[in-house]
């Protein structure tokens, strides 16, 4: 059944991704492209804003977008109606937005849909959701896509949501893998020259067994990466639970088919994990009260849960859910869609190191002139925290919808109402 409906729901996006390739005519496709194999010397920024065209404005979305900040720079990727699937645009930390019509990050020939990103040290790795498997491609700074791109696994067996962590070496991308009775999560190590690296074993999760939702950070303390998950384990979706497990730089798997870090009543589901130099936070959402809240718990590196009963982070009315988290010095900013109004919206709340929440009540982050505001994701840079997100008049995800991006102070001032358009 688990199997069926995720699939049934990786249908649904390409099948409004190829019905919006055919409503929507075709633009210009924008965004530089660079062989790995001939790197040239990196444009200048202006240079590179008059070859994009960034009179333009970029084209409606698909789904809902990721978020990471690298180089001077935050960087929104999302799933478009243009040819390719993938666009991104970079954010200055004043707000600017480097690239308003947008930069094709997908220049292969099949389209991709639910990016996920993260930067290296050196570059951006954009990796998404395929026909095929899970593909990917690096991304310079400057907004330079470095071909070819490479795919992580070739499969019609895989299905999202994709993810992406790296170290300055490695990235390490995970999915999930359907079988006939299962779904299982799996990673596979990109090198940072965008080589794929194979493992004799690249499997995370138990089996057989019902595994989705993973997600990923790499701990450079320890030169490791925690994923996390939601996982069935023979009880049913009504009663999933957070499951996690380590893996070296190496591809090395310390803690065989995971470890449990939440199995309180209910399900849990959605995951999102954070490094913050002392311990690992890992949040998601939490129908233990009988609507979604979302909840979170410290890890220690050595993976020892240290909140077994987690910490409620907004138990708020009406449904939260989809939680996302960046962190700096001592607190984590979480994100989530919340309903306690009655249209979706974006809240936010303060995190500390110690495991108190600073925001007990969470604060809107999204702006009140927007009819549906949803699948936020959310990176901390130049002493902000940016979070970009779908906004909508009709909540509809499989419907075009725009971008648009919020920062927000470690005073969880919201600096940007209305929100800034990333997307037209």
């Amino acid at each position: 059944m688990k199997r069926e409906v995720k699939a049934g729901i990786a249908g649904l996006v390409f099948g409004s991704m190829l019905v919006g390739c055919g409503v929507a005519p075709e633009q210009e496709e924008l965004g530089g492209v660079e062989d790995a194999t001939t790197e040239a010397p990196a444009s200048a920024e202006a240079g590179l804003e008059e070859s994009r065209g960034s009179s333009t404005p970029a084209a409606v979305a698909r789904y809902g977008p990721a978020v990471a900040y690298g180089d001077g720079k935050y960087f929104a990727v999302w799933t478009d109606v243009r040819t390719g699937g993938i666009y991104g645009t970079r954010v200055k930390p004043d707000g600017t937005v480097l690239d308003p019509g947008g930069i094709r990050i997908n220049i292969g020939d099949e389209n991709g849909v639910r990016p996920a990103i993260a930067f290296n040290g050196k570059y951006f790795f954009v990796v998404w959701e395929s026909r095929d498997g899970v593909d990917g491609v690096r991304v310079k700074p400057d907004g330079t896509v470095v071909g070819p791109v490479f795919r992580a696994i070739q499969t019609d067996e895989s299905f999202g949501p994709v993810r992406v962590a790296c170290s300055p070496k490695i990235c390490l991308v995970t999915y999930t893998i359907s079988g006939d009775d299962e779904t299982v999560i799996f990673f596979t190590r990109v090198t940072k020259d965008g080589v794929v690296l194979s493992t004799a074993d690249r499997t995370l999760s138990a089996f057989p067994n019902f595994a989705y939702d993973a997600s990923s950070t790499w701990n450079n303390s320890k030169k490791e990466f925690l994923v996390v998950w939601s996982d069935e384990h023979g009880e049913g979706p009504e009663n999933a639970d957070i499951y996690g497990n380590r893996v070296k730089e190496n591809g090395t798997i310390l803690d065989g088919t995971g470890f449990p870090i939440s199995q309180a009543e209910g399900a849990q589901s959605t995951p999102d994990v954070e490094w913050t130099g002392k311990n690992y936070q890992v949040v998601w959402s939490d129908d233990r009260n009988g609507n979604p809240d979302i909840y979170g718990t410290r890890v220690s590196g050595y993976g020892t849960v240290k909140d077994p009963d987690g910490i409620p982070i907004s138990n708020a009315a009406g449904a939260q859910t989809e939680p996302r988290l960046a962190h700096h010095n001592d607190k984590s900013l979480v994100v989530w869609d919340d309903t306690r109004y009655g249209p979706h919206s974006v809240w936010g709340a303060r995190w500390g190191e110690n495991g108190d929440v600073w925001d007990p009540s969470g604060f809107p982050i999204s702006s009140a002139g927007l009819a549906q505001q949803y699948l936020p994701d959310v990176a901390y840079g130049a002493d902000k925290f940016f979070t970009a997100y779908a906004a909508q008049a009709v909540y509809d995800p499989s419907e075009p919808h725009y971008i648009v991006g919020t920062r927000v102070t470690h005073q969880a001032q919201v600096k940007d109402v209305p929100a800034l358009p990333l997307t037209r």
